[in-house]
């Protein structure tokens, strides 16, 4: 038999128009759920944001630094 714990568990319940599933027995509601969820996906997205730019940075800092090395060996075209 298969046993549903509450919503979260129906992957489906929040793309499907009008979807009627079971309510919640977690002790808090669907919609404080999904708030949730939105906050915490912009978050990941924030975070994401974040560490693209730490990433852009860094690679441009090296960059930075490797034409400064070939700038001052004699071997070394610019």
């Amino acid at each position: 038999m298969l046993t549903l714990r509450g919503c979260q568990q129906l992957r489906t319940g929040r793309h499907l128009k009008s979807f009627r599933s079971c309510r919640t027995s977690a002790g808090f509601s669907a919609s404080r759920a999904e708030s949730r969820r939105l906050r915490l996906a912009e978050v990941a997205t924030a975070n994401r944001e974040l560490r693209r730019q730490w990433l852009a940075q860094g690679w441009r800092w090296h960059d930075w630094q490797v034409r400064e090395a070939r700038r001052g060996a004699a071997w070394a075209t610019p």
